[in-house]
């Protein structure tokens, strides 16, 4: 740090010289930093004399980064950014507690979103930051201070908080329109619902069921047809579901709502995977161990009531 201090003449040289990295003008820098176009000439050519090297070439009225300005400003760009970032993060620190809480796709669209107030009322005065993931790697990898995710049951790994909040259990399901199109298989047997389109997730390195694993519970040995589509996410499988394109597998809780409406008819039995589960998970010395912990409870108690209901 020293030896870059004296380097700079001042740190308005790095900033001037980003700003005309970025806008490819002299002219458009001094009008963003509001100085004069000469200033922006002046403290270029002190950062060229300092570091030695040319940083853009210059034709007519254009100028463009050399190699060497190419490469300083991707750092400053870089460090700039970060710096942004930084500050921003402690400005609101200072203002008011976040907490960040990662969940699937298809848990905070189907159940978490309609009961979103009574999260924010829960943690009211502190900033709630939602992150959303389908990769168990990533949800494996932290980076928040809560979890909503399918786990295997079993060990917990060291150093982590686990709340069980209910097992997996899913069931084959259909519009009306799709059965209506398709009668047959309203009272089909289980075995039979691969003469139907079938609706699959992208299975990636996620953790729960597929329709192979839905069979396999109920002991059947049935292997469904390679699908022509694999969906991104469980949103899509339920847009595609409510739209009568197939039957989709569908997990409680995060369908209830949809059945009891009767957007979805159950076409098959529902199975219970007890090697896996809805948990909350949260790191044991984590900032917002004590935030966690009370989320657990409520969703410890919410999915209680929702159950309770169904």
């Amino acid at each position: 740090m020293k030896d870059l201090r004296r380097t700079l003449i001042n740190a308005n040289a790095l900033l001037t010289f980003e700003a005309a990295g970025r806008l490819e003008s002299f002219t458009r820098a001094a009008e963003e930093l509001g100085v004069s176009q000469p200033a922006v000439t002046r403290q270029v050519r002190a950062l060229e004399a300092a570091v030695g090297a040319a940083l853009f070439t210059r034709r007519h009225n254009r100028v463009a980064l050399t190699p060497d300005g190419r490469r300083l400003w991707a750092a400053a760009s870089t460090g700039f950014d970060e710096m942004a970032r930084v500050m921003e993060a402690i400005r609101r620190g200072g203002e008011r507690g976040r907490l960040t809480f990662a969940l699937h796709s298809g848990a905070a669209q189907q159940w978490l979103m309609p009961r979103f107030s009574e999260l924010r009322q829960l943690f009211d005065g502190m900033e709630v930051q939602l992150m959303l993931s389908d990769s168990t790697s990533e949800m494996e990898h932290g980076g928040y201070d809560a979890a909503l995710r399918v786990c295997r049951l079993g060990p917990v790994p060291p150093g982590e908080r686990r709340r069980l909040l209910v097992t997996e259990q899913v069931q084959p399901v259909a519009s009306p329109g799709f059965l209506a199109d398709n009668p047959e298989a309203v009272d089909c047997a289980p075995e039979d619902l691969v003469r139907f389109p079938l609706l699959h997730m992208d299975e990636g390195d996620r953790l729960w069921l597929t329709w192979s694993g839905w069979f396999r519970l109920l002991g059947l040995p049935v292997r469904p047809p390679r699908p022509g589509v694999f969906y991104a996410n469980y949103p899509l499988v339920i847009q595609e579901a409510l739209a009568g394109r197939g039957i989709a597998l569908a997990w409680r809780p995060l369908t209830d709502a949809l059945a009891a409406q009767g957007a979805l008819i159950p076409v098959g039995p529902m199975v219970e995977n007890r090697e896996a589960g809805y948990c909350i998970t949260w790191p044991a010395d984590g900032p917002a161990a004590q935030e966690a912990a009370r989320l657990a409870d409520w969703f410890e108690a919410r999915f209680g009531r929702d159950h309770a209901a169904v």
